[in-house]
């Protein structure tokens, strides 16, 4: 048994293995890492803004396309490059076959054409189990306008007119404060109410007497 483990260590560092099982090790002392420190996704992230469109009379159109068709920048870089690592070492591991030929093993020339053989296909691979993660990382707008119209509220002001009022609006933790007004008729402080619409110039909603529930 520690044979086997000893032949298979010797393989995974050896010849086109070793860059691949290398960069495999950086990525689970990465997550270690994070896990015993707490370390953000956003540690080694860059700010890669791809979610537009590319300008074509740009010389960097070419390499733009080529990293969203990698979903380089729409997952965290992070994320990316540990899926890398994982792809990269498998078709290394699962491909070579320099561990049966001691002297291929370890010529340099031939470690080298199998490791850029590897690298093409481990970042292929990394494009398609990277694909479902596009853009789930994306900060989530909470408290939307659109999301809030439509729902109860509470006056808090004395009372909400044309010009003046608050309401809070219960929510899963500490109520929204909202800037509130009516087209009409003015609601007291206390009395149940309804957001009816936003206006996102003044940034204030309208409210309107909530019906009773029959």
């Amino acid at each position: 048994m520690w044979t086997e483990i000893a032949g298979f260590v010797e393989v995974c560092f050896t010849g086109a293995c070793l860059p691949a099982s290398v960069i495999l090790l950086l990525a689970m002392l990465y997550w270690l890492l994070a896990v015993v420190s707490g370390l953000g996704l956003d540690l080694f992230d860059f700010d890669l803004d791809l979610n537009g469109e590319p300008d074509l009379s740009s010389s960097l159109s070419v390499g733009w396309v080529v990293l969203r068709f990698l979903n380089i920048g729409r997952v965290p870089l992070v994320v990316w490059c540990s899926a890398f690592a994982v792809m990269f070492w498998l078709v290394t591991l699962l491909l070579d076959r320099l561990a049966d030929d001691p002297e291929l093993r370890m010529s340099i020339f031939y470690a080298a054409q199998y490791t850029i053989r590897n690298l093409v296909l481990g970042v292929l691979l990394t494009k398609i189990v990277t694909h479902p993660l596009r853009d789930r990382f994306e900060p989530v707008e909470s408290n939307r306008a659109e999301d809030l119209i439509g729902r109860p509220c509470q006056i808090t002001t004395s009372q909400v007119t044309q010009a003046f009022g608050q309401a809070q609006v219960p929510t899963g933790a500490a109520p929204l404060i909202l800037n509130v007004r009516v087209k009409q008729t003015p609601l007291a402080k206390g009395e149940p109410a309804i957001l009816v619409d936003f206006d996102s110039e003044k940034n204030v909603y309208f409210v309107e007497k909530a019906q009773p529930e029959v």
